[in-house]
């Protein structure tokens, strides 16, 4: 017969033989190693453990009670009779007489993103970047408490190939955008040419078959919402954002703007009328667009707020028409009238540009968007996502700043000054742009300061580094992460290949929108840009002179011609046209091919 003394003693083997197992899941749970399978198993062994030390507890009392006369209990050495030690793992199963115990430590909730997109948004809008005339509050705040990028550039002058740049992390001019004519079969990809037409190109700029970062967040089991301009696919099926990993879309359509900021959003004197862009419900007419997608954000948020979630918000504003509240455009008048000096401009490469910051209008536009972001911060604050949410604030192209026709001088809305042109220019005032990164699960850099030199193709890798996610480097492969560097002090150097710009569409000469058709390039210090159909060439010292106002390619000729072989280099390899060619020949079972229903 087994005596109860040795029960006992088997009951005390097991239950610190399973603390200790307990306690060991436990710690590697709260570092945040744990696996799926060790937390199963460490649950497990917790509710076993809890069951074994009520079962111990009930016989000891039942022990007690039948055989006193054999064994006398001593609570100060039975540890049967302890209550838990502070640091011993808590329990699922607790019996009345037990004191509170804490409660299972929470598995960490994954980083949310969102990332807001403002249209048109010029390196010098901002009065973090430098404006005296635009007030942004909201904006500076975040600048102040995060980390303001000052090497930040757009892939692409333009607002579509910038942003296809932005999502893709490839460079546009792989996927033929912007269109113009037979660009790829001009730079020796023909196979890539025949593909992207009959993928058609002409609306779907990025094929479908593509993992870009909508589809890499919803993979890695997160909630997707996109709200307002997309702009280089077709919201009928043909490359939308929900046809790109967003689970929500919200105001995308392949179009560029809308006809008024205020709605319904259309305008019954344009001689082309557009439908608006679809929102989840109508909103009453004199509604601001900028206005209307801040609640749908919200909105959006609300929804997603107990699971991990990418939210972007992509302004129509501050790109054209030109259009804000009353309230927000009165006090621009008022310091308009304080200046003594207005409406400023310069010509410059055959076009006109304005060198003074000035518009009421567009400064209302800039309240507009700065509001917008205090919502959006609020609104995550109210919810208790504030500390788990990191903010990325950008633009995808310069600010629109010049015209190739002096009668569209009172339109020309801002001013990249002292930075050289703006949209649609590979100078650097049609390049270069704001950047803002909250991360409020890292420290910032010291400073809150970046020189580190990134371009739009950089986006995509980067949300999903600050995120915890792996990057996806056969996606973006134009792109790498600058995550590191909201933390720590990185330069250019870190960035092994050039960065490349091409825009070979001619200016709109009807709407006297547009540039001289160019390609650049920017290595280390160096910039070169190639002026196509002139001929010419431009070299500069983008460190001694980031205005662009000495062209040094006569001092420095054979710079000029080492960058220029990478140029054309980089012309020829836009595209794997082996690649392309082996797609082409599988016919419908490669991606050379349409969505089904909307083959041509």
């Amino acid at each position: 017969m087994v005596s109860i003394g040795a029960v006992r003693g088997l009951f005390t083997f097991i239950i610190i033989t399973f603390t200790i197992m307990v306690t060991y899941y436990t710690v590697r749970r709260d570092a945040h190693n744990i696996t799926g399978v060790e937390h199963a198993v460490a649950e497990g062994i917790t509710k076993y453990t809890s069951t074994v030390e009520k079962l111990s507890s009930s016989s000891s009392a039942h022990t007690a009670n039948t055989s006193s006369s054999v064994h006398t209990t001593n609570t100060k050495d039975d540890p049967l009779q302890h209550s838990p030690p502070e640091h011993a793992p808590p329990q699922n199963v607790q019996s009345q007489n037990d004191p509170p115990r804490r409660p299972p430590p929470a598995t960490p909730r994954r980083q949310n993103i969102v990332l807001v997109i403002i249209d048109d948004l010029g390196i010098g809008d901002l009065k973090c970047y430098g404006s005296s005339f635009h007030e942004t509050p909201n904006i500076d705040a975040l600048a102040a408490e995060g980390v303001r990028f000052t090497s930040a550039y757009a892939a692409h002058p333009k607002c579509g190939p910038a942003r296809l740049a932005l999502f893709s992390g490839v460079y546009p001019a792989r996927m033929g955008s912007p269109v113009s004519g037979h660009e790829l079969e001009k730079y020796g990809m023909p196979n890539a040419f025949k593909c992207q037409k009959k993928m058609g190109d002409y609306k779907m700029r990025l094929p479908l078959e593509r993992t870009s970062m909508g589809g890499a967040f919803k993979l890695n089991g997160y909630r997707t919402g996109y709200h307002g301009k997309w702009h280089f696919g077709d919201a009928s099926g043909r490359g939308s954002p929900l046809d790109h990993g967003f689970e929500v879309s919200i105001g995308a359509t392949h179009k560029g703007s809308v006809q008024s900021h205020f709605a319904p959003y259309t305008n019954p004197d344009h001689i082309k009328q557009v439908p608006p862009p679809p929102m989840s419900e109508p909103r009453p007419d004199g509604t601001y667009m900028a206005d209307h997608l801040t609640d749908e954000t919200i909105g959006t948020i609300k929804k997603f707020k107990n699971d991990p979630f990418l939210v972007v918000l992509a302004h129509y504003a501050v790109h054209t028409p030109i259009e804000a509240p009353e309230d927000l455009v009165d006090p621009y008048e008022k310091k308009r009238n304080l200046l003594d000096e207005t409406d400023q401009f310069t010509h410059d490469h055959n076009a006109v540009y304005r060198t003074s910051q000035d518009h009421a209008t567009y400064g209302g536009m800039m309240t507009a968007v700065d509001n917008s972001l205090g919502r959006v911060m609020q609104a995550l604050k109210d919810m208790g996502l504030d500390k788990n949410t990191t903010v990325v604030f950008t633009s995808d192209n310069g600010g629109l700043a010049s015209s190739i026709k002096e009668k569209n001088m009172p339109d020309i809305p801002t001013t990249n000054h002292p930075y050289r042109h703006g949209k649609t220019w590979l100078y650097e005032g049609g390049v270069r742009v704001p950047l803002i990164v909250h991360a409020p699960d890292r420290k910032p850099v010291e400073g809150g300061e970046s020189a580190f030199l990134t371009t739009g193709t950089d986006m995509y890798p980067t949300l999903l580094d600050l995120a915890g996610l792996p990057l996806q480097p056969n996606d973006h492969v134009d792109g790498i992460s600058f995550a590191e560097a909201v933390t720590t002090k990185r330069d250019g150097s870190v960035r092994k290949k050039p960065l490349f710009w091409h825009f070979g569409i001619g200016p709109n000469e009807k709407e006297g929108r547009g540039a001289v058709p160019c390609s650049a390039l920017l290595d280390g210090r160096w910039k070169l840009l190639d002026f196509i159909d002139e001929g010419n060439r431009e070299l500069y010292d983008i460190q001694k002179d980031p205005y662009e106002k000495n062209d040094v390619s006569n001092k420095f000729p054979e710079i000029r011609k080492n960058l220029f072989i990478k140029l054309k280099q980089w012309r020829k390899h836009w595209a794997d046209d082996d690649f392309y060619k082996k797609e082409l020949e599988k016919g419908e079972d490669g991606i050379c091919v349409a969505p089904e229903g909307m083959r041509i």
